[in-house]
């Protein structure tokens, strides 16, 4: 399985742009790992990666984005890093994971040391490409679960949120992250001109904000949009195209991330 990256890589393409398709296929063989292993059942597919595999985003992502599926049985974080790295390794990867339980999200970086020099795309033996897992032990109450059969180089089932929940998941990034990820306001744009008329999963994000939030505020059908709409006055667009930029299949796109373009997809007239 692992010479397959030697399919992936094309020297048309920049090296960030290979250095993403490798990282995006180590992703996906590790949800095929949670497949195999039946430990998916337990877990819900999130975050920007879901919608790139899920609904075809196009943007590459680093982290692979769990919450705990309220359906769980069994969970332990430190046997799924263990069968996952005997996995890897039975396919012929050198891997490194360092992980942390302490807080009510467990987190791992998963590295793979010389596999960018092996195919190439590094002239340093020891440089690591990495991804992320993060599992979310505690999420808010309220997402909508759904199964699907995902097909691409491996066929796996995944467990993921409806997309009404996963809105829910990305609106609350977007009102209560302290600080600009540009890889937020452009899934925003592409959830608004993708699903017309989309609506958040209201009880999971008010539910979200509540745990979160000091100063809890309450979302509804009539207040969403202008609540975002405060949210657009207040980033920095110029930290959001740095942060986005080396992300996106088609570059150009930066250029579609403005804060007019938000503003005209939620139908709000701009102060500016």
């Amino acid at each position: 399985m692992k010479d397959y990256i030697k399919e992936i890589i094309d020297e048309r393409l920049s090296s960030q742009d290979n250095r993403n398709r490798v990282r995006e296929y180590i992703q996906k063989f590790l949800l095929y790992i949670l497949y195999k292993k039946k430990i998916y059942q337990s877990l819900v597919f999130v975050g920007g990666t879901a919608l790139r595999f899920l609904y075809g985003i196009k943007r590459f992502s680093e982290n692979l984005d769990f919450s705990l599926s309220y359906k769980a049985e069994k969970y332990d974080f430190k046997n799924i890093l263990k069968a996952a790295e005997e996995e890897f390794i039975a396919s012929g990867y050198k891997i490194e994971i360092k992980y942390d339980i302490s807080k009510n999200v467990h987190s791992a970086f998963l590295k793979f040391p010389g596999l960018l020099f092996e195919y190439g795309l590094s002239p340093h033996k020891d440089e690591k490409i990495s991804i992320k897992m993060e599992i979310d032990t505690n999420p808010p109450v309220g997402g909508g679960e759904e199964v699907t059969l995902y097909n691409s180089i491996f066929m796996f089932y995944i467990l993921h949120y409806d997309l009404a929940s996963l809105f829910a998941g990305k609106l609350h990034a977007l009102l209560c992250r302290k600080y600009t990820k540009g890889r937020d306001w452009y899934d925003l744009i592409w959830y608004l001109t993708t699903f017309k008329g989309l609506e958040p999963n209201f009880v999971m994000l008010n539910n979200a904000i509540r745990q979160t939030m000091r100063k809890p505020f309450q979302i509804d059908r009539k207040n969403w949009k202008n609540k975002l709409k405060e949210a657009i006055d207040d980033f920095d667009i110029k930290k959001a195209k740095n942060d986005i930029g080396r992300f996106l299949e088609n570059p150009g796109e930066i250029e579609l991330l403005t804060k007019k373009n938000l503003y005209k997809l939620l139908d709000v007239s701009t102060r500016h």
